[in-house]
């Protein structure tokens, strides 16, 4: 039988295992060995051979603006994934540092495998925690604070480090870490019908103790209504993600750039809208 740690971490893992779309990373206990890994802490470091890849591989297949976020969504997408949906499905988070994630060389985007090695994890409640490695919070706001700490510390120097090599601004780059911590527990929400609301909800509490952290804050993205069903609802990103440059791609229906009869109108052809038996 596994630690709590463990079970908390595999629970997430089980249950996000029936979704369509769920990114986690590959969890570990050391870290890996071999060719081809960098951690968040090499990525981000002053002059990084491997980020100017990861860039120069992105804008081979998107214009200038939106191959930064790309660069900077190949590396952290699982991350991200990881500490919103853990908060929102499980009620526990792993702690994050720059030395424990990590990036492997491969694949049409320059990543093919991430791994996360953390050292603990904190869950809301429970029984008294069993070692050093399982730390016990007495509620929500208090597992928002102490995971929020280790991701910034993680993030935020990889946001700098894309910014100086792309010329691209923090607004847009912070815009995609914070707009994914709420799109990812709404379209898990989606995806196990669960309350949309509740999910957004839950995110946009993780983001504000991101804030406090010391997460800049450029803009807020949206949970939109779109009929009278509960879940008639869908989020807008806080910052354009800057795909409608791409001739073929157009704005989203999550576009903040969007008119509302233009989102609505996209809204009743998607189908996110839910259904009901």
């Amino acid at each position: 039988m596994g630690t709590v740690v463990g079970e908390r971490l595999e629970e997430l893992r089980a249950r996000c295992a029936p979704l369509t779309f769920a990114p986690l990373p590959e969890l570990a206990a050391t870290a890996p060995t071999g060719p081809g890994w960098s951690s968040a802490a090499e990525l981000a470091a002053p002059g990084s051979a491997r980020l100017d890849e990861l860039l120069k591989i992105a804008a081979a297949s998107a214009p200038a603006g939106p191959h930064a976020v790309h660069a900077l969504r190949t590396v952290l997408r699982e991350l991200i994934f990881c500490v919103s949906t853990a908060v929102y499905l499980v009620d526990a988070a792993p702690s994050i540092t720059a030395d424990g994630y990590w990036c492997h060389a491969g694949g049409r985007t320059g990543v093919d495998r991430r791994l996360l090695v953390s050292p603990a994890t904190a869950r809301v409640g429970g029984p008294p925690a069993s070692g050093g490695a399982d730390v016990r919070v007495p509620s929500t706001a208090a597992l928002d604070a102490w995971v929020a700490e280790g991701f910034v510390a993680t993030v935020a120097p990889l946001v700098d480090a894309v910014r100086a090599a792309s010329r691209v601004g923090p607004r847009t780059l912070w815009g995609y870490v914070l707009d994914m911590l709420h799109f990812n527990p709404l379209s898990v929400a989606r995806q196990l019908g669960h309350d949309r609301t509740a999910a957004w909800e839950r995110a946009a509490a993780l983001a504000e103790a991101l804030h406090a952290a010391g997460a800049p804050r450029f803009s807020r993205p949206e949970l939109v209504r779109f009929g009278a069903d509960p879940d008639e609802v869908w989020g807008v990103r806080g910052a354009c993600c800057l795909d409608f440059k791409e001739p073929t791609h157009g704005m989203c229906l999550t576009c903040p750039l969007l008119d509302a009869d233009a989102r609505h109108a996209k809204w009743a052809a998607s189908t996110l809208r839910p259904t009901r038996r």
